[in-house]
């Protein structure tokens, strides 16, 4: 069985585009198989007319995917336990059909990315006031490499909480 890589763009800044592209790639016979580093698995098989929807839920249970598979919606995938794919014919009713809604799921994934923000945030500041002391090189170089990884931190929850803040603001402002 073949596989491809699909890179993303982020979910918090391209969700329908890459939702979109995922059903071009579905009709030319590469589904969507599971999340990958930065992107998507693709998996070879026969072309299909789908559609592709994205939701956020931590810890959902039977009775979520239930209610999403009797709206026509198959899962496909999930990251994390909080980000789940979702397949469906072009004629399903969306996951989402009203902006209130739809404001509600990305105020939620939000809410969680902006708490980690502030997290990796609060972390950094301290490692940063720590450098001010004066340590021997190996614990400095130490207090650096976890300040570099904290900063990775940061920019993977910061950026999307920012993205996700746009998106609920742009909401907000047509409903």
């Amino acid at each position: 069985m073949k596989r491809k890589y699909m890179s993303s763009w982020g979910l918090a800044f391209a969700e329908e585009r890459e939702m979109k592209k995922l059903g071009e790639m579905a009709a030319r016979g590469w589904h969507l198989e599971k999340f990958a580093p930065l992107g998507y698995t693709l998996v070879e098989g026969e072309p299909m007319d789908v559609r592709y929807s994205l939701d956020y839920r931590q810890r959902p249970d039977e009775d979520y995917f239930e209610l999403f598979a009797a709206s026509g919606w198959e899962h496909v995938t999930s990251t994390g336990d909080e980000i789940h794919v979702f397949k469906g014919r072009p004629d399903a009713i969306p996951l989402y059909t009203d902006q209130t809604t739809t404001h509600d799921k990305y105020a939620q994934v939000e809410r969680q990315m902006g708490k980690a923000a502030l997290v990796f945030l609060v972390i950094s500041i301290g490692l940063m006031l720590l450098l001010q002391l004066n340590w021997s090189g190996t614990a400095e170089a130490i207090i650096w490499i976890v300040q570099t990884l904290v900063v990775i931190g940061l920019v993977f929850t910061g950026l999307p909480y920012l993205g996700f803040l746009v998106k609920r603001k742009r909401l907000e402002r047509d409903l």
